[in-house]
């Protein structure tokens, strides 16, 4: 009897043996699948175009119409470390692989912009902050990286005087490079008021680009080289020149343009939250007739917003601004330096109205690697990733051949830092970004 009973429960543990392996397998399934979900929730494909947001049944999309893509970088930093990782064995320099990342956002775009904080002298004594100058072989690069326009007014544009400033626009009209900003001649300057007109794909744009100054070089007897937006430029740098910007938006209302984009060097350095006189100057671009303002200089990211604006002539329309993109390319080490985005920007315009607005906006995370940061041996050490993108690879079992977890780690915090800044809303990989038609079906009355 005995041994009958001890087979019974033998019987009975192995049953429940089994029993409790099925629910542990079952949890740990269940487990895997969450973290599998987690992962790719996490994770995104290699960049590809914005997606246009597909209409609701109520939508009554117009069908005759002209779509621009706009893609906007920030600020080229182009300090010692980024000539000498450009530097090539045979003496030659080639950009194209730092910026790497953004590359695809780039060629996707119809017209794709960023700002210069460098010169091109006549001279192979290149150097970095606090004077800038950089061989030419940037600008081919940037060409051929596909770039259409560089901003040039910013506050190193004088770091070569007048001399560098003329041969910078030289180099960049040999190279089939858009310019604003900065200008060779008085006559240069006085055509459309130093206002770059760009017809896109059927749509025309007016960009005009000031600086608040020159890190105090005079352009005394050649005022018009340089767009500087403060009178006081060489002192406190606290005088705004209405008069200037008063005539020269006036000057871009007078082209009739579809849009009048301003790009703006101003801010405080390191300052991730704009100061009071860029809200102010803000609030006064959009009042004059601005449609999308874009900010520089501050070396860090500043808020994307899109604004319900009503301008001085009473038109009622939807602005976007960025007030700052931070480096797009730097060797800088201080809290968020390394941290940038592109704004890709579309527009469209109702070819049957005449009526342009926003259709889309959003950025792609970007994030300066310096692999010495990291403890990290390569045959490369700067390189411009797309946040989002290396992120995905190393959680899929990919390092990239370098990211080890301290880097992993830092882009995970970068990443968030971009969207406590810039807002995750405008993340490309959040639904595509923000369809402008749908905010402004919630937030305007």
């Amino acid at each position: 009897m005995k041994e009958i009973l001890k087979g019974i429960l033998s019987i009975f543990l192995v049953l429940l043996i089994g029993i409790l392996g099925v629910v542990v397998y079952l949890n740990y399934s269940q487990h895997v699948e969450q973290e599998k979900a987690l992962i790719a929730a996490q994770a995104t494909p290699e960049p590809t175009p914005t997606p246009t947001p597909t209409p609701t049944p109520t939508d009554t999309e117009p069908t005759n119409v002209a779509n621009v893509k706009l893609a906007v970088c920030g600020d080229i930093v182009v300090h010692s470390g980024i000539n000498e990782e450009a530097k090539k064995a045979d003496g030659t320099y080639n950009y194209v692989s730092i910026l790497g990342g953004s590359g695809s956002f780039v060629t996707a775009a119809d017209y794709a912009m960023c700002t210069m904080e460098t010169t091109f002298p006549d001279t192979t004594a290149y150097s970095g902050y606090p004077m800038f100058k950089s061989p030419a072989s940037l600008a081919s690069s940037l060409k051929g990286f596909g770039f259409d326009m560089i901003n040039t007014a910013s506050n190193h544009c004088m770091d070569s005087l007048q001399q560098g400033l003329i041969r910078t626009l030289d180099v960049l009209d040999q190279n089939g490079l858009d310019h604003v900003g900065t200008y060779r001649t008085q006559e240069e300057r006085d055509k459309n008021n130093g206002i770059l007109v760009k017809d896109i794909n059927g749509v025309s744009f007016a960009i005009l680009s000031f600086t608040y100054g020159t890190n105090a070089i005079p352009v005394t007897g050649f005022e018009y080289s340089a767009n500087i937006f403060m009178k006081d430029y060489l002192t406190t740098v606290e005088d705004i020149d209405y008069d200037k910007l008063d005539a020269d938006m006036a000057a871009a209302r007078a082209l009739n343009t579809d849009m009048i984009i301003v790009m703006m060097h101003w801010g405080n350095e390191y300052y991730t939250e704009p100061v009071d006189y860029q809200k102010e100057l803000a609030d006064y671009l959009f009042a004059e007739g601005a449609d999308i303002i874009l900010g520089g200089h501050c070396h860090v990211p500043e808020p994307v917003e899109l604004r319900h604006v009503v301008d001085n002539e009473g038109n009622k329309k939807t602005g976007l601004i960025a007030y700052c993109l931070g480096n797009y390319i730097s060797c800088q080490d201080d809290k968020y330096t390394n941290l940038t985005a592109v704004l890709n920007i579309d527009v469209q315009k109702n070819i049957d109205t005449g009526e342009t607005y926003l259709k889309n906006v959003n950025y792609a995370p970007m994030f300066m690697v310096d692999l010495t940061d990291y403890g990290i041996s390569s045959d490369w050490r700067y390189r411009l990733w797309n946040l989002q993108s290396a992120i995905a690879e190393y959680q899929s079992g990919n390092n990239l051949g370098v990211i080890n977890e301290s880097l992993y780690n830092s882009m995970v915090t970068g990443l968030e830092d971009i969207h406590s800044i810039m807002g995750i809303d405008f993340d490309y990989c959040n639904n595509g970004g923000v369809d402008v038609a749908k905010w402004e079906q919630e937030n305007i009355e």
